[in-house]
């Protein structure tokens, strides 16, 4: 099953269902951002995370592009569409699943010694 969605340009976007999301699909999204142990996470790594999400969600668009399995179709988006994408709920609950954040600190561990950040002054 497919979601259609008008953009802001007038062009559509098919969206897949979100359950039929496997880890395969993980794995294509995840290689999509280019980090390695060394690198910091940076502004453009946000945008890299949405590639990801695209690329494994968008079964079908009204773009004279290829379906977005290369980010060299993503980079020629409108702005005003990209950020419509982005802001899709399908798009932000795939991006959960695909990009889970780490859980927060509790007190315990930002007061351990080991941790490494300083506790903040409070």
């Amino acid at each position: 099953m497919t979601n259609r969605i008008a953009l802001p340009s007038g062009n559509w976007v098919e969206l897949r269902d979100i359950a039929s999301l496997r880890r395969g699909d993980k794995k294509k999204a995840l290689k999509m951002v280019p980090l390695g142990e060394d690198m910091d996470l940076s502004m453009g790594t946000q945008m890299d995370m949405s590639d990801g999400v695209f690329a494994v969600m968008v079964t079908a668009w009204s773009f004279d592009l290829p379906v977005p399995v290369h980010p060299e179709a993503l980079e020629l988006l409108p702005l005003d569409d990209s950020t419509a994408l982005e802001e899709l709920p399908l798009i932000k609950e795939a991006h959960k699943l695909l990009f889970p954040q780490e859980p927060a600190k509790t007190a315990d561990q930002v007061a351990d010694p080991a941790s490494p950040t300083e506790p903040s002054a409070g």
